[in-house]
């Protein structure tokens, strides 16, 4: 098999060349986790996973349009005996992320101790709120989250709650970051807390479509739910083929 892969003390990165585009947002998020691949023109490979945090070796693969990273913990590859967890399995999520618009922005105007101190806020208060939701952090993504619901009403009141908190805390406090947020229902396959799957790269890209301070659904999951949501837009996210409706849910 061509793909390249590489282990980080317990996990295991893999690049899958035959769906590498050449988007080369990982090499972005990490560049001395991946670089272009000598011989292979416009290919990423893995270089050297060990050299950044596993929590920015995740943001990459959430990123790559095409799902053609995987990370993968080495004790998930052991024999199912051996590990002591169940078999992969299909699922019903419905999967939320979030975002903070502009970070990168924020970060060059406030400083690094300033923005240390609002992220610190940010990922205190979402956590609570997944907390309150029933929402199973699956991973933080730096400046945001990847969360797992049982049910699309939890995922819903979650998303409202997070804008009306951050509302109330701008209007008390005079800032608040602008989080943009994607929710979706699907089914997924789950192995210990993690989840894979077409799904979980949609939510991603809806997440992606959004403003700060909005809320984006994928029609089917808003549908009979007791937020109001817009007329849908069938829009083709990134690096799929077939059409989707979404809506924008009114948190006001």
């Amino acid at each position: 098999m061509s793909d390249r892969d590489e282990r980080q003390g317990t996990v295991r990165a893999r690049v899958d060349r035959h769906r590498c585009i050449g988007a080369g947002t990982c090499i972005t998020i990490a560049p001395s986790a991946f670089d272009w691949h000598a011989g292979d023109l416009l290919k990423a490979d893995v270089v050297d996973a060990d050299s950044v945090p596993e929590e920015q070796l995740r943001e990459a693969v959430l990123a790559c349009p095409t799902g053609a990273i995987t990370v993968e913990a080495v004790e998930d590859l052991l024999p199912w005996q051996l590990r002591g967890k169940d078999a992969p399995r299909r699922v019903e999520k419905t999967f939320m992320f979030t975002d903070i618009e502009s970070s990168t922005n924020l970060v060059e105007v406030l400083g690094d101790d300033a923005w240390q101190g609002v992220l610190r806020w940010h990922n205190e208060t979402l956590r609570s709120l997944f907390a309150d939701h029933r929402g199973e952090e699956v991973v933080a993504t730096g400046d945001g989250f990847f969360v797992g619901f049982d049910s699309p009403d939890d995922a819903l009141a979650c998303a409202v709650a997070i804008q009306r908190r951050l509302v109330e805390h701008r209007r008390v406090n005079g800032f608040a970051p602008k989080v943009r947020i994607g929710v979706h229902a699907s089914g997924a396959t789950q192995v210990g807390r993690n989840f894979s799957g077409k799904g979980v790269h949609e939510a991603a890209r809806i997440a992606a479509l959004a403003d700060g301070d909005q809320i984006l659904s994928s029609s089917h999951t808003a549908a009979g739910g007791r937020f109001p949501a817009s007329e849908p837009l069938t829009v083709t996210l990134r690096g799929t083929s077939e059409p989707m409706e979404i809506v924008t849910i009114d948190w006001s």
